[in-house]
């Protein structure tokens, strides 16, 4: 099916996303002169089985953003409907989904995740006290603009007061952010977003989520067991302080956790400005926790690669570029090496060539370099050490059985799909899509010969942030 060229009075002017049951456009307002999101269902995609209950869902976004005016909120402007496609008209937002820094392994230092957690927490407060839960809290939905501000997104399964779409006895969420009571299908309330916003701040913390495996393993996880303290998986040097305030969030029994998003957010604040003793050669000092958690050690670099280096990453990746350029020099001495480090945080091929050029011209490496070589860039831009990120080829199970889950590209190529595979590919896109999986792997391996072109027409069902880790888990990657 085609863009169409307006959605009511919107003109579109072209997708900026894609999802299992529609697309979503970058649109413009022709009346007030402003740019807006429109999100879409196509009614021709939603299985006739689930048809009312997933336009409902979306009617109720609508209902449930539209009452909600808050700065750390995507906006909902409009809802509407015509012949072919159900829509919600949005704010249009600048930024990168939190889910697409996860995914690179940016490194957030404590400040900025103190920053971005409060103003979570803070949009969580105002949807709380308006009587809205959202009910999925994940990286995905939270978006990042260029000015660091943390915008909240997608109410599409949120509660509104006594809403009957989300009925007790009724498993909705995202399985590896959604808590016990969720999974249980029991009634759940404003304690349950701040079990999902601890499984956030976790993963932020340790770039590992708390619950993970597969689709039965998360949820009897998430219930039953408790995760690895953060502090030993972090390479921040991680206080009791910040465990405990991670243990209540992700407590199991609702009663146990904070008793509001208000009272998480000052409960982290509070951690913030703690100070703690520090042995040194000085003796003991106090040192305040943010600064205890940057301690690393650090190769010096001359001034003009930094700035060369902070200046065109700015770029592309606006105000983020400080942060991942800091821990990309605490990780190498090598010049080569710092510049795929960084590129490698650039999408965009363009964006990427222009950067790798422009550092190459300026800054002579480290101080102690080992050689300060320049890296060469390639046709598209990439640096011959960084992965390029748009081809689907086998993952790293070098030993896998040809037909298996991690299987060589050319193996993968000429394997027949069948119903043992789509299986185990439905288990791992429910970690994603929830009970939807099943429909969009059934979908995906109608009149499709091959995995790989069963693995393509899945990962079309996932929004770019998700895809790559999406085809990772699956044991394949995006080369």
């Amino acid at each position: 099916m085609a863009d169409p060229e307006r959605l009511g009075k919107y003109v579109i002017k072209g997708p900026l996303g894609t999802g299992a049951m529609g697309v979503v456009y970058k649109g413009f307002d022709p009346h007030i002169e402003r740019h807006v999101a429109i999100k879409t269902i196509r009614k021709d995609l939603v299985d006739p089985d689930l048809a009312m209950q997933y336009l409902a869902r979306f009617r109720n976004e609508a209902k449930a953003a539209g009452r909600l005016h808050h700065p750390n909120i995507v906006a909902v402007y409009e809802y509407g409907e015509d012949a072919s496609v159900t829509f919600i008209v949005m704010e249009y937002v600048e930024g990168r989904g939190l889910r697409e820094f996860l995914n690179r392994r940016a490194s957030f230092d404590f400040a900025q995740l103190v920053a971005l957690m409060s103003q979570l927490l803070a949009a969580l407060d105002f949807a709380h006290t308006n009587g809205v839960v959202h009910r999925d809290i994940k990286p995905s939905n939270l978006i990042v603009t260029n000015q660091g501000v943390l915008k909240v997104a997608d109410f599409g399964i949120a509660r509104v007061d006594l809403s009957n779409l989300t009925m007790a006895g009724v498993a909705m969420g995202t399985p590896s952010y959604m808590s016990p009571e969720q999974y249980r299908g029991l009634e759940v309330d404003a304690r349950s977003d701040l079990f999902s916003t601890g499984v956030v701040l976790y993963e932020l913390l340790t770039g590992e989520r708390p619950f993970r495996g597969n689709l039965e393993a998360i949820g009897y996880a998430i219930c039953n067991e408790q995760p690895a303290p953060p502090s030993s998986l972090s390479k921040f040097k991680l206080p009791q302080a910040v465990d405990e305030l991670v243990a209540t969030a992700l407590a199991k029994d609702p009663a146990q956790r904070f008793p509001s998003a208000r009272a998480f957010n000052a409960a982290l604040h509070e951690i913030a400005q703690m100070t703690v003793p520090v042995d040194d050669s000085n003796g003991t000092t106090m040192v305040n926790i943010g600064t205890l958690m940057l301690q690393t050690p650090a190769p010096a670099w001359d001034d003009e690669t930094l700035r060369t280096a902070e200046h065109e990453l700015a770029r592309a990746l606006g105000p983020m570029a400080k942060l991942i350029v800091r821990r990309a020099t605490q990780k190498t001495n090598d010049r080569a090496e710092l510049c795929s480090l960084l590129s490698a945080s650039i999408i965009d091929p363009d964006a990427r060539h222009h950067f790798i050029e422009a550092f190459n011209r300026h800054g002579s490496g480290t101080l102690g370099s080992t050689g300060g070589r320049a890296a060469r860039p390639t046709a598209r831009g990439e640096t011959g050490l960084s992965s390029s990120p748009s081809r689907l080829n086998a993952g790293a199970s070098g030993g896998a059985k040809a037909g298996t889950p991690g299987t060589a590209q050319s193996s993968i190529q000429r394997a027949p799909l069948d119903q043992e595979f789509v299986d185990f590919v439905a288990g791992r896109l429910a970690v994603y899509l929830g009970p939807i999986a099943k429909i969009v792997a059934k979908k995906a391996a109608a009149n499709t010969p091959t995995r790989v072109a069963f693995l393509k027409r899945v990962a079309e069902n996932l929004g770019t942030q998700e895809r790559t880790a999406f085809l990772r888990e699956v044991g394949y990657g995006e080369d």
